[in-house]
């Protein structure tokens, strides 16, 4: 009967059975193999250096391209230019990503100094375009506000940003949001249910980029706002919770609370004694933190006019929330989506087919492990919008360019290292569509 002998070759324990005339012939291959492995083996074999290096040349390219379309496009005309081109819009949308100012110098600041809002401020103003053509414009509008700085840097046709100049600058969305009848028909060209989504979200975004006051808006835009129908102020348990906190963000500016004092309209509606509304769902959870409370919020406006004007309107007494503010359930909204999408990706990831004790602690082992991984890639994303919403990321040319070498190599230790947990797809899909869906980024307080 032949012997087995045991082989470590490649990691793994191969078994060779020694054969009449063949066994030495066998032998000496697996000892070349081995010799070969062993000579080759460095430094860099490790798993964490090998997915570096994978990760960091690719990434070095983009980033190298970013640099060359930073320089490029510096120029305001040429950037113009590019919408008109074949694949510029592509191009465009590319480069005002939210997620490319994490992979290479920032691109933002050559829109802002090109105006590149001023074509959609344009197209808004007309009074029939396509569907296509305004989500366009809206898009790209999107794309300038979402970013602080950028938002505080638009102004109107032809002038140039200074205080009041962001709100005066979207006037159409104002226009259109909370001037216009919203219970009539739609007409041919007007704004659709998306539209309006999007718009709004322009709105909130320029309105928290603003100093308070520095808010300034016309009455109409007060009496608009507690009278707007349909989405997104009646679209779930917190549109109105929205509502009353975009009015009371207008009226910390002083002129707009003695605005207020002489509309009626907006009197009787921070007079009101709120509301407190659950979302119609099964999950417990997900109503808790898609629910809408204004009674505070109402009173806080109430008290913002009755400052600016005594007797104007007369605050509710004050009541206890029984939910947090609107800033807190969105955040801990989408912590939770981010834990439930992690969580559910690692079981999948690690059930091994049978139930048994071992094999529950290994599941459970694995899922602490991606979201121990997502704790790490979400700190280093949040801390690297921070930096690319400070002003010095904005105004210094010199420090962009190695401030965002510096993130780049930062993201490729990171995911080289999550590389070994199951939270890389989780972390990418909440990146590319999560954080859009559930407006990570926006603030509302």
């Amino acid at each position: 009967m032949n012997s087995l002998r045991p082989w470590n070759l490649f990691g793994k324990t191969m078994y060779a059975a020694h054969a009449q005339g063949a066994g030495s012939n066998l032998v000496l291959q697996l000892s070349k193999a081995r010799a070969k492995q062993q000579a080759q083996e460095t430094d860099l074999s490790s798993p964490f250096l090998r997915n570096f290096f994978y990760l960091l040349a690719p990434s070095s390219v983009f980033w190298a391209w970013l640099l060359f379309t930073r320089w490029r496009y510096g120029d305001a005309d040429r950037l113009r230019a590019l919408e008109d081109k074949p694949g510029g819009v592509i191009l465009l949308d590319l480069l005002a990503w939210r997620i490319t100012a994490h992979l290479g110098p920032y691109q933002v600041p050559n829109f802002c100094h090109a105006k590149m809002h001023e074509e959609s401020l344009k197209m808004l103003q007309e009074s029939v375009m396509l569907d296509q053509e305004r989500m366009r414009a809206l898009s790209r509008l999107g794309q300038l506000s979402q970013r602080h700085l950028a938002a505080q840097s638009l102004a109107p046709l032809g002038a140039e940003a200074g205080p009041g100049a962001p709100l005066e600058a979207i006037r159409p969305l104002l226009f259109d949001a909370f001037y216009q009848a919203s219970e009539s028909a739609r007409a041919p060209g007007s704004s659709t249910e998306s539209h309006k989504a999007q718009a709004t979200k322009i709105i909130l975004d320029v309105v928290s980029a603003c100093a308070p006051e520095e808010r300034q808006v016309p009455p109409w835009v007060l009496s608009g706002l507690v009278r707007a129908r349909g989405a997104p102020w009646q679209s779930g348990a917190q549109g109105e919770e929205v509502r009353a906190t975009v009015l009371v963000q207008l009226l910390r500016t002083p002129a707009n609370a003695q605005t207020a004092a002489s509309l009626p309209e907006v009197c009787e509606y921070l007079a009101r004694p709120g509301l407190k509304r659950k979302e119609d769902t099964a999950w417990p959870l997900k109503a808790y933190l898609m629910s809408g409370e204004t009674h505070d919020i109402l009173r806080r406006g109430a008290r913002l006019v009755a400052k600016q004007r005594p007797g104007a309107v007369e605050p509710q007494l004050k009541r206890d929330r029984d939910t947090p503010n609107l800033q807190i359930k969105r955040d801990v909204r989408n912590a939770w989506s981010t834990i439930l999408l992690t969580a559910g990706w690692a079981a999948m990831q690690h059930f091994s087919g049978v139930y048994t004790i071992q094999a529950t602690l290994q599941m459970a082992a694995g899922v602490a492990g991606a979201l121990g991984g997502t704790v790490v890639l979400e700190t280093l994303w949040r801390l690297e919008e921070l930096a690319i919403e400070s002003e010095w990321y904005w105004k210094d040319p010199f420090g962009t360019v190695p401030a965002s070498a510096v993130m780049v190599l930062a993201n490729c230790g990171a995911l080289a290292w999550a590389v070994r947990h199951s939270c890389i797809v989780p972390f990418l899909i909440c990146r590319l569509f999560k954080d859009d869906y559930f407006d990570a980024h926006r603030t509302f307080e």
